[in-house]
Formats: C-alpha cells, structure tokens, sequence
C-alpha cells in the first residue's frame, strides 16, 4: 500500500502551479494535477503524477472535478488553490461577465473544492490541509484590475473563515506572491527590483518552497505568509 500523501493543485499545468507540482513529486508526495486549456502542456512526470481536466468556472465541471482527483490515487490529502487569471480592466471595462469569471475561479471554486476534501478526509478518519494563492498587492492594491483584487481579497477572507471553520480536519493558509514571474512587463520587474527591501526579485521556487512549509506545518493555520521581498512594506 502506498502511504505516500497526494496533492491536487488546480491551475497545475504551467508556471508556478507546475512548478509546485515538480518539486512536490521531488520531496515525495503524489500530485493530482487540474488543467483546463493546458493538458497537452503538462511533460510526463512519471507514476506519481496524474492531471484532471476542468473548467472551474463550469458548475457541473467543478462538482465533479474532487471526485474524479481522488479516483486517481484513491485519496487526496492537501489541495492548493493555485488556479487564476489576471485581467487588466479598469472600473469603467469590468464587466458581469469578467465580474463572474474572476469571483468563481478565485473564491466560489476554491470554496467547493475546500468543502469537498473536508468531507473526503471527515470520511477518512485523517487530516490535511489547503494553501489559497493570493497576491501581495490585496494589501495595496492599484486601479488597473478591481475585480481581481477584490476577489484575491476575498480569498483571504476566506482563508481566515475556513481555517476555523475546518479546524481541527483541515489546517487552511495563504500564499501572497510578490514579484515572482514575469507577465511580460520586464521594466516592472526591473523598477522593482530596484525599489524592493531585498533588492531583488523572486522565483517560482521561493514560492514552492512556501508551499511545502505549509504542507507540513502541522502547527500553522489561517496564516498568510507573504512571498514578497518585502513589498507589503513599501
């Protein structure tokens, strides 16, 4: 019997949620990992690795996405929420239609999904956890993007709510990125670099490595640990 725990990590296919993925199989875990548009993305990561299709934004997607991940291995242990979209839409260019796209993706699905490994280690008899990705810039936010801030917020919001909530079941914490990838913009990350406490920017490994701490940090929950070089303090 294989006693080693699985991790479902929506948005899993690239970036940072791939890179989790990697290391994640690297320190031993088996890794479930949700795509949408991405599949074909994912590189063979060997045995302990699977990935489940879903739009998280499809209601009738979401409700089976849990059960299908835990068909893979026939368990799930931590979920990471790591799955998102950035738009640039100012006030006047946010629409119900990018409105609900960016509060499903970033609260309603992780919500569900929260509830459904709950009920999934309840039947257990175990433990696990959930670690949300949020965003440094929740605390200072601009007005380039106020529907995805606003639902980054309301991700950690809920992160607090849910770690009382889930307690003693579930232990549930936050991750808020600072300057990690690259959108493109390379002159931001140049400023940045710049105008940062540590004087330079981030990786995706920074973030991994915060990822498996709280995997394991059995003592840790409703936290939010900032990954930011010290922005949060500009």
């Amino acid at each position: 019997m294989d006693t080693k725990q699985v991790v479902l990590i929506t948005g899993g296919a690239k970036r940072l949620g791939f890179a989790m993925a990697q290391h994640l199989l690297g320190e031993g875990y088996r890794v479930v990992i949700h795509c949408n548009t991405s599949c074909n993305a994912v590189e063979n990561l060997g045995s302990d690795c699977r990935t489940v299709q879903a739009d998280l934004t499809n209601r009738e997607e979401l409700q089976t996405l849990f059960g299908r991940a835990v068909q893979c291995f026939g368990q799930v242990d931590h979920l990471v929420n790591n799955a998102s979209v950035f738009p640039s839409a100012l006030i006047e260019q946010t629409t119900l239609e990018l409105w609900d796209e960016v509060m499903t993706l970033h609260n309603t699905a992780p919500f569900f999904l929260s509830k459904a490994l709950y009920q999934h280690i309840l039947e257990r008899g175990t433990t696990g956890s959930i670690v949300n990705m949020v965003d440094t810039k929740t605390d200072a936010p601009t007005a380039s993007r106020p529907a995805y801030y606003i639902s980054k917020g309301a991700l950690l919001a809920q992160t607090k709510t849910l770690a009382v909530s889930l307690a003693p079941i579930l232990r549930v914490n936050a991750i808020s990125p600072g300057a990690v990838l690259s959108n493109g913009d390379e002159s931001y990350f140049t400023k940045m670099a710049e105008r940062l406490p540590l004087k330079h920017t981030g990786t995706a490994f920074d973030i991994v490595q915060a990822v498996a701490y709280l995997l394991r940090a059995s003592f840790v929950t409703g936290v939010n640990l900032a990954v930011d070089g010290g922005q949060r303090l500009l």
